[in-house]
């Protein structure tokens, strides 16, 4: 829960040691004129932490980007190893199927020359069908001669019979022979009948083979037209699988020069990371060591007042000093009255605001000092027109209850508004914050650069005096002013 209008460091090293110098002052005036250049070293000095708190912030967002740079610098390179692989596994994958594919025209063709040659095996046997169909023919009339010269021969039979008939015993003789003709040519009749039937039947073979064979080759010319049509797809195949190979070819080129690139960028990136934290690393040096300087500054600043040089915050350390006894007698009237337990009032169990953005927490004793605090505070603010804001804190920079004008409620969904108008129940956990809240001295003052939004900073001084109950130390009141300068 950080106040990130003001500069962030470490506490310890910011909150000046207030010992006061020994001995009187010898030349006022001189005293004073140091304490003026004290004064205004200080306020340098803030101006330049100021800024070089913008470096280190900026340094801090380039070491930050140049990581994310780093990071995507990496899933690219991871991203076109990928691409490598997958584009040689493509290529490999091509090859294979253009070989697959030439084997394939291959196996093709020999089929292809299959059917050719059954196409021909199938034509001359249409030339046998047909010259068998020829011999059946000349079979055929050659039965039916026989046919025809049997049954003359069963009428000379027939007519021989009946001439030896009437012979009588002289033509016995005859009439056997007569008799042995015409069973003979009964026999001759009976085969070149048989011998019809069967050429019938080889006719119609012969014609079923025919129809078969013309079907075969209608079937076979389909097959070779096909095959035509099939071998150019497959010729087609081959061209476009080539063409892919060769694009993929052109891909790995690109992939190659996209690898090259994004290994110098990886370089150019580590390089750049590396030159922002050396450079974040000097700036820390720098921060620290005007941290040191500062704390100094504002230690002189300090003992220059205590040895009651009047300057331009001997006001300011007045009356918050003032302010706190009053703040101090209104806690012990509470804690005499019964108000509130002595325990209570220096809880430290921060209690989250649901929903509240930024964060905000309340403690047991907040009901108290939003009741408490307002008529102390709200009347500093017309102590000088540079007056900001007067606000208690405790020993961990907790602000329960702020002015007024930075106490309205939180409107949901608008941070940078809350960050602004709603500055109550914050814990402000920054340098300047819990030096103020953890200082023990009689004042601490400070100065620091406030953000004001928009690129625009006001150099600011901070004055508190602590908060002291039963010998606890509670907190501390803070008066922030502007610079007069």
């Amino acid at each position: 829960m950080r106040d990130t209008t003001q500069p962030s460091a470490r506490a310890d090293s910011a909150a000046p040691s207030m010992a006061p110098p020994t001995g009187p002052p010898s030349d006022p005036t001189a005293i004073a004129a140091l304490a003026q250049v004290a004064g205004r070293l200080t306020e340098l000095l803030a101006d330049a932490q100021g800024h070089s708190d913008a470096v280190a912030g900026e340094l801090a967002a380039q070491v930050a980007t140049f990581d994310t740079l780093r990071g995507e610098a990496q899933r690219m390179g991871e991203g076109a190893r990928a691409v490598e692989t997958a584009t040689g596994a493509a290529t490999e994958a091509t090859r294979d199927a253009r070989t697959r594919s030439r084997a394939a025209q291959d196996q093709f063709g020999q089929v292809m020359a299959d059917v050719g040659a059954l196409a021909r095996e199938v034509d001359s046997l249409e030339t046998c069908v047909d010259g068998l169909s020829h011999a059946l023919d000349r079979v055929r009339r050659v039965a039916e001669d026989i046919a025809s010269v049997a049954q003359m021969i069963n009428l000379l039979a027939l007519n021989a019979q009946v001439e030896a008939a009437r012979a009588g015993p002289a033509g016995r003789g005859f009439m056997v022979v007569a008799q042995e003709v015409k069973a003979m040519s009964e026999r001759t009749a009976a085969a070149t009948d048989e011998i019809g039937s069967t050429l019938e039947h080889l006719r119609g073979s012969a014609q079923q083979i025919a129809a078969t064979n013309a079907a075969v080759l209608r079937r076979t010319g389909q097959m070779q037209g096909q095959a035509t049509s099939f071998a150019g797809v497959m010729t087609g195949i081959d061209s476009a699988i080539a063409e892919v190979d060769q694009q993929q070819s052109r891909i790995d080129d690109a992939r190659q020069d996209t690898a090259a690139a994004i290994a110098q960028v990886e370089r150019s990136i580590a390089w750049l990371d590396g030159s922002a934290r050396k450079a974040q690393a000097g700036v820390d040096g720098v921060h620290r060591g005007f941290d040191g300087i500062l704390a100094t500054a504002q230690r002189l600043t300090a003992d220059f007042a205590r040895l009651g040089v009047e300057t331009e915050d001997t006001p300011f350390i007045r009356a918050v000093q003032a302010a706190a006894r009053r703040i101090e007698d209104a806690f012990e009237s509470a804690l005499a009255q019964g108000q509130i337990g002595i325990g209570d009032l220096f809880d430290t169990r921060y209690v989250p605001v649901p929903g509240s953005d930024p964060p905000q927490v309340t403690t047991r004793f907040t009901a108290l000092t939003d009741r408490l605090l307002p008529p102390v505070q709200e009347p500093m603010l017309d102590l000088s027109p540079r007056v900001v804001f007067c606000a208690a804190v405790d020993r961990n920079g907790y602000l329960p209850t702020h002015n007024a004008r930075f106490s309205h409620p939180q409107r949901p969904g608008h941070r940078d508004w809350n960050m602004a108008h709603s500055r109550n129940r914050r814990i402000f956990d920054d340098r300047v914050g819990l030096a103020a809240g953890r200082s023990t001295e009689p004042f601490c003052l400070q100065a620091y650069r406030r953000d004001m939004g928009n690129g625009a900073f006001v150099l600011m001084k901070d004055v508190s005096a602590p908060i002291t109950l039963r010998g606890r130390h509670w907190g501390g009141l803070r008066l922030a002013y502007r610079s007069a300068d």
